[in-house]
Parts: structure tokens; sequence; C-alpha cells
């Protein structure tokens, strides 16, 4: 693909075509228009034109005005004046009132405009016909042209063809005519009268002059000459090519041949030029040598420069083709198609040179960056940016509302008091450009502090190591941005040395209670066999007592210490299953039932729904629940009550413990939740300080949640886990690789 994109026969075969298409464009949408424009309907008959029908009743008018003449007794030297027959049978008689009008004049002189029309109508070779006759007198008035066409020679000589005669050789030859009788103001023709030229308005006046029905201006008096049978004609296919008539149907013939010759043309040279345009834009810039964008010298020219030369060079060019198609239609005729396709020729190379150059640095991403504009665009902005670093945002912001208030006054100076020659245009330009200029500042920092908002929001869900993109921020928005980068740093390397210290101390805690293990195993089992062997002494049987009673403790404590280290780093592998969260409950306290007695401390229990489920590993939740009983049984006052409420709150299954301690809390909760906190100072007790801790870490590997609230005395342990359905909850195992973070 690239070896025909950067082919010189494949771009030289384009340039050929673009040019010979756009030629044939250019010229054919002229032709087009050209007939349009002349005769604003697409017929092929001269005499449908609006033209035609506008000359013909000129014509007929300007025989009204030389048949008044002539009846005044003007005469020339063209005239010819044949006798002729009443033809008034050819209309039926109705006896009309003529109507007055005022008679036209000019400042020639009347035997002037009498030569004038005279000359006109009586030529020998004329395409226009007429004759008139005047009924009264019997006066007839015909063209000297009809000497070739009245006339009929025979054996004996001339004698003189009769009107009936001469309308059938008008019907028969096919000819235009308009026959006009003034006694019945009735008319007749074959002319399609699609312009209304030839209307009972225009006719009437005709009638009216040619019979002389006029106000004369001295002594405003009517003078009626009689009634006239008046017949025009139009030679058919015009055959004389001197008169206006033939000058006028040559011309239609020309444009309309030229019309129909560009009809196809245009629309497939534009299908040319539209497809092989779009092929010499994609080509433009490619080589054989080279998959990149190759530019040419001139491309390296700034773009400025580039357009400067460009414009400068179609317009010397469009002036100097002016002067030569003026030159070649003075002194050659040519016609004004031949001097388009002159100047389409000339301006052509030069014009397509300067758009594929703009091609070339468009597909190279040059055209703004090779300016004068950016150039100074770029100096702008280092200035700006210098000197507005390190300044408040109410310093910049407050710049911004001065610099559009300086604009606006400026703009409102010019307009009001006209300093330049348009100030209405120059005032809307400034006042654009300063609204423009203020939505573009704010906007900016709007679209900044949006992705600073965006792109925090995904720190604050946990993704401390996520960065804000700053590359294409703006001042302040920029310095902010950092500044969060740099937080997110510090903090993310704060959590990972906080996990990894949490880590370490688990290992430290498992391995060491690994090794101690050990030997208190054998301790444990040395203690056993002393037990069984009889020592007869009650000194050393009771110091075995005492060491086992402590060995065992110190077992107790190994273990919990092992279950806290891993439940609080998310070690645990559980499984979850659909729990009955009441009838755990009931039986825990079942197990706890004699240690309550023992105790003196009487449990309460209340459950307002049965049964409510939850989804929860139920050796974990067994054990939550252990702890918040056997801290009871250790810590509550004895002879009270222990209330142990279950009941749901929203979405969440809720357990609560409340007792009276023994011992003064005279610490918060969260110091209680610690591990190795108890209830009493002087930890004597066998508690080991760890059980609320493990099951607040056993809870929250659930999604669940344990809390202390503490009133005075009055101690409330809260565990809560989320309801579920039973009959579309799924049991489902969760590895130790879903639970560490």
């Amino acid at each position: 693909m690239n070896r025909i994109k950067g082919s010189m026969y494949i771009k030289i075969l384009i340039h050929i075509v673009l040019f010979l298409s756009g030629l044939t464009l250019t010229i054919g949408t002229y032709h087009i228009f050209k007939y349009l424009d002349s005769y604003t309907t697409n017929t092929s008959d001269f005499k449908e034109t609006s033209e035609f029908q506008n000359k013909y009743l000129k014509y007929v008018e300007r025989v009204a005005v030389y048949v008044d003449y002539r009846e005044k007794g003007y005469s020339g030297s063209i005239g010819f004046d044949p006798s002729s027959t009443d033809i008034s049978s050819l209309f039926e008689k109705e006896v009309v009132n003529p109507k007055s009008k005022k008679k036209n004049t000019n400042n020639k002189s009347e035997q002037e405009q009498f030569d004038y029309y005279n000359a006109i109508l009586n030529q020998t070779n004329s395409n226009f016909l007429y004759y008139v006759k005047n009924v009264k007198t019997g006066a007839v008035y015909t063209s000297a042209a009809l000497e070739n066409k009245v006339y009929k020679t025979n054996e004996e000589g001339k004698d003189k063809m009769t009107q009936k005669e001469y309308l059938e050789h008008v019907k028969k030859t096919n000819n235009a005519y308009l026959i006009i009788n003034t006694e019945t103001e009735k008319y007749a023709t074959n002319v399609n009268r699609n312009y209304q030229f030839l209307n009972d308005e225009n006719l009437t006046w005709v009638m009216d002059y040619i019979r002389g029905v006029v106000i004369n201006s001295e002594d405003e008096t009517e003078t009626n000459r009689g009634e006239y049978i008046i017949c025009t004609t139009i030679v058919n296919n015009f055959p004389n090519k001197a008169d206006e008539f033939g000058t006028m149907y040559h011309h239609f013939n020309t444009l309309y041949r030229n019309y129909t010759n560009s009809l196809h043309p245009v629309p497939i040279s534009f299908a040319l030029l539209l497809v092989f345009f779009i092929l010499i834009v994609f080509f433009a810039g490619h080589s054989n040598k080279s998959d990149q964008i190759t530019l040419i010298g001139f491309d390296h020219v700034r773009t400025e420069t580039g357009l400067v030369l460009i414009v400068s060079g179609i317009t010397l060019l469009y002036f100097l083709d002016i002067k030569l198609c003026r030159y070649l239609l003075h002194d050659f005729g040519l016609d004004y198609s031949i001097l388009l396709g002159v100047g389409y020729t000339i301006l052509y190379p030069f014009s397509l040179f300067g758009f594929l150059s703009l091609i070339r640095r468009f597909k190279k991403n040059v055209f703004f960056t090779n300016s004068y504009l950016n150039l100074f665009g770029m100096k702008l902005r280092y200035f700006i940016r210098e000197f507005i670093a390190g300044r408040s945002i109410t310093f910049r912001f407050a710049a911004l509302i001065l610099f559009f208030i300086a604009l606006e006054v400026t703009g409102f100076i010019i307009y009001r008091y006209k300093l330049t020659p348009w100030p209405a245009p120059l005032f809307l330009t400034v006042s654009i450009f300063g609204y423009l200029f203020l939505f573009y500042g704010l906007m900016k920092q709007v679209i900044d502090f949006k992705i600073i908002s965006r792109e925090t929001k995904k720190l604050a869900d946990g993704n401390l190591k996520h960065k804000i993109p700053v590359d294409k921020m703006h001042e302040p928005s920029l310095s902010l941005a950092i500044d969060i980068n740099n937080i997110s740093e510090g903090f993310s390397a704060a959590v990972e040395e906080k996990v990894k210290s949490e880590r370490l101390k688990t290992e430290l805690i498992a391995n060491v209670s690994h090794d101690i293990k050990t030997p208190l195993t054998s301790i444990i089992n040395y203690v056993d066999l002393l037990k069984k062997e009889n020592l007869q002494n009650e000194t050393a049987e009771g110091y075995l007592e005492v060491l086992s009673g402590k060995t065992w403790r110190l077992k107790t404590l190994i273990e919990d210490l092992v279950e806290a280290s891993k439940a609080s780093s998310g070690v645990l592998v559980l499984n979850l299953e659909c729990l009955n969260f009441v009838e755990l409950v009931r039986q825990s306290l079942g197990e706890f039932e004699d240690k309550f007695s023992d105790h003196k401390i009487e449990p309460v229990l209340t459950v307002t729904q049965e049964p409510i489920y939850i989804m929860a590993d139920g050796r974990s939740t067994y054990r939550i629940i252990e702890n918040i009983f056997s801290n009871v049984v250790k810590y509550a006052l004895s002879g009270t009550r222990a209330y142990i409420n279950i009941f749901t709150e929203d979405d969440m299954a809720v357990v609560s413990v409340k007792n009276i301690s023994a011992a003064k809390l005279n610490i918060s909760s969260e110091e209680l939740m610690e591990r190795f906190v108890r209830g009493d100072s002087s930890r004597n007790t066998e508690g080991s300080g760890l059980g609320l801790s493990i099951s607040k870490s056993l809870a929250a590997i659930q999604e669940g949640t344990f809390d202390i609230e503490l009133d005075g005395d009055l101690f409330n342990a809260v565990l809560r886990f989320k309801k579920q359905d039973r009959y579309t909850s799924e049991t489902r195992i969760t590895k130790e690789s879903d639970i560490l973070p």
C-alpha cells in the first residue's frame, strides 16, 4: 500500500484526472447557470421563452406606434402599401367603448421617431411580418418583407394575395402569429402565453393606441380614427439571422446546446473530482523511500509565511489572468467558457500546490507547531507561568477578572468614541474574545479540579499507589495535584511499612509460640507422670498442682496468642455457610449454663425474630460468642443478670450482651479492645486479655462487626452480621488467598 501511495506515476495520473474533471465541471457549470440565468427554463423551443414573447410584444407595440404615425400622414422611402380586402368576418361584431390612454412621447421629433420605427419594421428580410388594415377607411399597412411573402407570381404578372389566403399561408407554415380586431377587442394567437406578456392589459394598450383613443394633452379631446385588423407573424425557424429575432434565436440555440451538452458531464465530473480529490489528499506526503510523511522544502517555511506567499501568488495570478482574458476577449473575441478554461488552467497548479502543502503540514502535525503564533503562544505562556508561579489562587482569579474587565472596557471605548472606521464589528470582536478568554480560564480550572476529584476518589478507595496525571494540568491545580501525589506516596510507604511490621510480628509470634509449645508439652507430660508417682508428700503434691495449673494456663495463653495473630493478619481459612444465628446463640448459652450458675449470674434471653440466618463460619462465630459469654463469667458482678438480645436492624442480624462489671471500668472501650488489656488492673484473674481482640478480628474477616459500649459499670458487647435469606444463600469456601490483603 505504501508503494502505491508513494508512486509518482499514480500521483501524475490523479493530477491529470483531477485537472480535467475540475475543468469540465467549471465550464459545464458555467454553461448551465448561463442558460438558466438568461432563460430561467429548460425548454427547447425559443418561442416558449419569456425573451421571445417580450420581444414579440415589443414589436406589436411598435406596429401600433408606426401605424399611428402613418395615419397622421408621415411616410418614408421603405414603406409598402398594398390594397386588401376586408377580413373582419374573422371576428364577431362586438362594439366596445374604447379606453382612453395618454400617448407616450420622447425628446426626439416626431419625424425622427417615425423614421426609427419605419426602419425597424420595414426591413426587407425581417423575421417579423405585419399586416394592418383600417376597417373604416380601408387603408392597409404592411411590412416591406411581405413583398416576397404576400405576392404570388403567375403568367399574367403579379397579383396580390388576399388576406384570407395570407392567413391560410400563416397557419400552413406554422408561423407564430397574433391577430387583433380592435372593433371587437378580440385577439387570437398560437403563442403559448406562459409569461403573461401577451395579456389583455398590454394588448388593450395596443388597440387604444392604434385607434387614436388617447387624451390630447393640449385640448383634452378624444380622437377615433376607426377600427383596425392587426395581423402579425414571425417567420418559422427565423431564416434571417441579422434582425433581433434571428440574433436572439441564434444566441438561444448556442446556450441551449451548451446547456444540454453539460447536463451529463457536470455530475460525472463532480463525482470524479470528489473521488480524486480525496485520493490526492490521502496520497499527499507519502513517498517510496519512507513510511513517514515527507515534507518538501516549502513545507518547512513558517505556516503564516507560507499562507501569505500562497495567497499573494493566487491573487497576483488572478489579476494577471483577468488582464489576459480581457485581451483575448477584445482582440480575438473568444467565448467566455474558453476564457474561463484559460483562467482555471493558470490558477489550478499554484492553488493545488498551496493546498497540498497545507495537507502535508496537517498530516505531519506541524501546521500549528511550525507557526509564529505557536512560537508567540509558547513564549507568552512561559512568561505568564513564570510571572504567576508561587502566587495564590486568589491572585490568579483576580488577574483573570481584571483582564476580562479591561478587554470589555476597551471594546466599549472603541465603540462609544468611534476610534476606528469599524467600531461596531471591532467592539463585537473584542467582547467575544473577552468572554471566550474568561470561559476558557474558568473551564480550565474546573476541568483540572474535576480530574483531581475523580483521581482522589481512587486514592480514597484504597489504591494508594495511584497517581494523579499532571501532564496537562495548569496552575494552581498542578501544585495541588503534585502535593496529593506526594501525600499518597508517603501514606503508601507508611502503610506498607505498617503491614510489613504486622506480618513480622505475626510471624515472630507464630514462630516463638511454636518453639515454646514443644518444651511446654514436655513439662505438662512430666507433671502428669509425677502425679502418677506416689510421692507421699503433701507439700510436693501441692507444688505439682500449682505447676500443673500454671502450665495449662500458659498453654491456653499461647494458643490464644497464635489465634489472635492469625485472626488479625487474615490468614485463617473460613468455611462460610448459612447459619441459624438464634440457634447458635442458644447452643452457646446452653454450654455456659453451669458456669453462669456457679457465678450466680442469671442470663435473660430475648429474641424478636426466629429464625435469623447469617452467612458465616460456624467455628469462628462460635468462638466469638464463647469469648463474649466467657468475658461475662469472668468479669460480671455476681448476683446480677446478663441480658442477651437477638434482633434484626435493617439488613443486619444483631446480638447484644449486657452485664454489670464487678470491677470499676475506668478505661475507654477502645483501650479495652486492645490486646492483653483486661477490665481489672490487678491481672490476677485467669483471663489473657486477648478474647475481645480475637472476637473483633474474627468478626472483621467475616464482614461483620464487634463493638463494645460502656456506660459506667454497664458493659454491652454488640455483634453484627449481614442478614441472609436461607433459600437464596449458597455455601462457599473462602481460601487463604482471598483473605490476604
